[in-house]
């Protein structure tokens, strides 16, 4: 082989190694990447109406009914409860191994239905439904 025909690499001259499908790759991700977040901000801005559902499943075991009135009033076993006697009928058991509905009103605080829900959390349910009406 003669010195005329051997090609030298000079360092930065020519690169054995093609960056272009890499970067290709890479700004894919970054344009999936900014889309993903866009949906995000969008998902969470969405308003929701919480008591209207067409799916409909019937539930098993024994049926225990709760319902939180517009007020925020528990009612249970046809009585009005107390948050005092409410927390004291979940901690003695009432609920424990039982299908519990919640029957909530559509214009009931947001906050009673998460403390009824935390209460009944610990009490080892059986089933919980949420009631709702079909549109």
């Amino acid at each position: 082989m003669s010195p005329r025909n051997r090609k030298t690499v000079i360092e930065g001259e020519d690169s054995p190694l093609d960056l272009t499908s890499m970067l290709d790759v890479v700004f894919i991700l970054l344009i999936f990447t900014m889309v993903a977040m866009s949906f995000q901000k969008e998902v969470s801005s969405l308003p929701v109406d919480l008591p209207k559902a067409d799916s409909q499943k019937k539930g098993t075991g024994t049926k225990k009914e709760v319902f939180i009135l517009s007020n925020g009033e528990l009612r249970y076993e046809n009585r009005i409860l107390s948050e005092d006697e409410w927390k004291q009928k979940v901690s003695e058991g009432e609920f424990k191994n039982t299908a519990v509905w919640i029957y909530g009103d559509e214009k009931t605080d947001y906050g009673s239905f998460v403390r009824v829900l935390d209460d009944l959390k610990t009490s080892e349910l059986k089933e919980l439904h949420i009631a709702v009406r079909k549109p």
